[in-house]
């Protein structure tokens, strides 16, 4: 198809259907939270973390949120919620057929959340929870620091809002230095505690495909690297991607030169795999976690089979 020609009804029916595929990944994420309520099933490896890290935390004095398990829990659920939304605007475009430009940042965006979400629940069952907790204060110092530094950015450093931000970041990093001994601002600095140290988004995102692969996903690392990257060159200003998509034809009645940008089904297909598989894998990573009834990924699987016969085979 090209982006000023209309669309064959094939493909607008086709992208009706991954857009319908998207909107079942986000009605999971909802559904799960629904029923479950972030609470751990019994023996599972979030009931274990749990009884070793309650909630409210004893060693937090001062608590500013969440604290102990919950705050593994909060972590986790705030980026797959910011996923499952992204995966809601997904279902808008595929369903308008505006698939060439604005898809690959929302993709990303979803791919780089989920990641994160699998990186702080960790690739043992069964490794100590104080690393997961660990894993989940450096998320939360990290989005910190970027409220502080943009909110001084936006308005004085005296305005309300940057006052605010700095404030919570003070007190947080306060709260991980009284909770992990041994921590200092230096090591904070270099994204570092407990032995865990925040990886950057491409490193997070080759860590969770391989992750994913090792449990059957049929993504690997090299290869979620080189998606990544095409995403990321989709999303900042770069040349080749729209160069890649550009034909340039002859108006027969002009006799000029017309550019039309051509992008195939398979293409804007591939693509929406990426986001879709990664969101899975995530959810089913996060439900293995608590220990809950599969049920609700389940019934993911077989739309997802439905839609796409050829998800779960191993692409060569």
């Amino acid at each position: 198809m090209t982006l000023r020609q209309h669309p064959p009804d094939d493909i607008i029916n086709r992208l009706g259907e991954i857009a319908s595929l998207f909107v079942a990944c986000r009605d999971a994420f909802f559904e799960t939270a629904d029923r479950f309520h972030w609470t751990p099933a019994q023996r599972s490896p979030a009931a274990h973390a749990a009884a070793e890290l309650p909630s409210p935390d004893p060693a937090v004095k001062e608590p500013r949120g969440e604290t102990g398990h919950r705050l593994i829990a909060e972590v986790v659920q705030t980026y797959l919620l910011t996923a499952s939304g992204h995966l809601g605007g997904l279902a808008s475009l595929y369903a308008s057929c505006e698939v060439i430009f604005p898809t690959p940042p929302l993709i990303r965006s979803t791919i780089e959340n989920c990641a994160h979400a699998v990186w702080v629940l960790g690739e043992d069952p069964n490794e100590s929870s104080e690393n997961r907790l660990a894993r989940a204060y450096l998320e939360e110092l990290v989005s910190a620091e970027e409220a502080k530094k943009n909110a001084g950015r936006m308005r004085a450093k005296t305005h309300p809002s940057h006052l605010l931000a700095d404030g919570h970041y003070t007190a947080l990093k306060g709260e991980i230095i009284a909770r992990f001994p041994g921590t200092t601002t230096a090591t904070l600095g270099n994204r570092t505690l407990n032995g865990q140290t925040l990886p950057n988004l491409e490193a997070a995102v080759r860590w969770m495909y391989e992750l994913t692969q090792s449990y059957g996903g049929t993504i690997d690392g090299r290869a979620g690297t080189g998606i990544y990257g095409f995403l990321s060159n989709m999303t900042h200003p770069t040349l080749y991607p729209a160069r890649q998509r550009r034909e340039w034809v002859e108006d027969l009645v002009t006799g000029h030169k017309v550019a039309y940008l051509r992008v195939g089904l398979g293409s804007a297909e591939n693509t929406a795999r990426a986001a879709i598989a990664a969101f899975y894998n995530a959810l089913t990573y996060t439900t293995s976690y608590f220990g809950w009834p599969t049920a609700i990924i389940d019934e993911l699987t077989a739309k997802i089979e439905e839609t796409m016969p050829t998800f779960f085979v191993p692409q060569d």
